[in-house]
């Protein structure tokens, strides 16, 4: 873990993610708060270097992250030239997949749908998760169940896998204060920028624990997203499973974020 100050004269002190990536992040808000405007070079990698007291293949994979996102351009020679200002992280709403269908919609207009977390827990990746987040089978990840109420009709269920390595540390009241919103958490707790969320929407039938949920019999027709959320360096943060009864609501495409 890196140990220092915000300062421009001192290492970043953050817990959670590999190093280039914090570096990355800092060095994005410091183009954002214009501590270079665009077309005036970055220090150079042995000053990075000392600054964040790691080492220059650190440094260069920091900035490889950078031109990645269209930040900076290395000029070979002279150096790295910030190219354009960094957009602030968005702000995202919930970003559920799903919205009631207009007759649930009218009816219940000014109702809120109320979003409840069910649990927490840690346990090991199996071969989908491992493969979803890019991590070793049986690495340690968090678990999280997600139930989305209408009044007293559940009309979706989530479940979130988070790779521990992302989010090493994380509690059932963190995610309370974040609003259930893993976005806002991952921005603003663990300084990960919100880069792609790619949904892969199918009708399936429910299996008989997820139709329980729903007080539907077995087989019952369910529309399933699963859903793969990347950071701006391409770090894999999530893999959701989202199950809707089509009855009460729909799938709504996923916002822009770029």
């Amino acid at each position: 873990m890196m140990r220092g100050s915000n300062s421009l004269d001192g290492p970043v002190v953050r817990s959670g993610g590999p190093a280039y990536q914090q570096i990355s992040e800092t060095l994005t808000q410091e183009i954002l708060r214009q501590t270079w405007k665009v077309g005036e070079p970055l220090p150079n990698e042995k000053k990075l270097s000392d600054r964040f007291q790691v080492s220059i293949g650190t440094i260069r994979r920091a900035i490889e992250a950078l031109e990645k996102s269209g930040l900076v351009t290395k000029m070979q020679g002279l150096g790295t030239f910030v190219t354009q200002k960094a957009l602030p992280s968005p702000v995202y709403d919930r970003a559920d997949p799903f919205k009631l269908n207009d007759h649930w919609a009218t009816e219940y207009a000014g109702t809120e749908v109320k979003t409840e977390l069910i649990s927490l827990e840690g346990i090991k990746a199996n071969a989908e998760e491992s493969q979803a987040l890019g991590i070793a089978l049986g690495d340690p990840i968090w678990l999280i169940e997600v139930r989305h109420m209408l009044q007293t009709q559940l009309i979706a269920y989530e479940q979130l896998c988070l790779s521990k390595k992302v989010f090493p540390k994380l509690s059932i009241e963190m995610l309370h204060k974040s609003g259930g919103n893993l976005y806002h958490l991952a921005s603003e707790v663990f300084q990960m920028r919100i880069g792609q969320m790619t949904d892969e929407v199918s009708v399936t039938s429910m299996e008989p624990r997820i139709a329980s949920l729903f007080n539907k019999i077995p087989d019952a027709p369910s529309l399933r997203v699963f859903r793969i959320t990347h950071s701006m360096d391409n770090t894999p943060l999530e893999k959701r499973e989202v199950w809707l009864d089509p009855s009460f609501a729909h799938y709504k495409a996923t916002p822009e974020l770029s």
